[in-house]
């Protein structure tokens, strides 16, 4: 039972999330895939990585992000500014028409502060982003050792 239990929700993990825009025909939805993160040795901080694309046609922003495995979320850009790479907290990020926003490490991500426990390879955890149009969705991250998700 446990086994049949596990490949389901494993199943449910690995499939893409899929929202549903105020577009009543069902081929024109907000896509998000490859939510994943690196496995942790502290509780301090962890990034979040996944691709959106928006297939609806409203353009849309992702304007809140929470995890009950983090005191606090938030959605940040590292760029280089100057010579200097930083970190900066984003109000909010946009989804345009028909396009795909990458958070990736370098770039946009989400940043998990005040973990509950480390984070081990294996684990799945749930992010619920707030979408201006969508509203709530919640995916589940998987996290990955220290090289990122393997590609085959």
């Amino acid at each position: 039972m446990k086994a049949a239990v596990f490949a389901l929700f494993s199943m449910l993990v690995i499939m893409p999330t899929t929202a549903k825009g105020h577009d009543t025909n069902a081929d024109h939805t907000l896509d998000i895939s490859d939510v994943w993160a690196r496995k942790t040795r502290r509780t301090t901080s962890a990034a979040v990585y996944l691709k959106i694309h928006n297939g609806t046609e409203t353009v849309e922003s992702i304007t809140d992000v929470s995890s009950p495995i983090a005191n606090m979320a938030t959605l940040h850009l590292s760029q280089e500014v100057d010579g200097v790479m930083r970190m900066d907290m984003q109000d909010s990020v946009p989804v345009p028409v028909g396009a795909t926003v990458a958070f990736e490490p370098g770039g946009l991500h989400i940043m998990l502060m005040g973990l509950s426990k480390p984070l081990a390879e294996g684990d799945v955890f749930p992010v619920t982003l707030s979408f201006e149009q969508a509203g709530d969705i919640t995916v589940y991250v998987d996290v990955t050792g220290l090289s990122g998700p393997q590609t085959k």
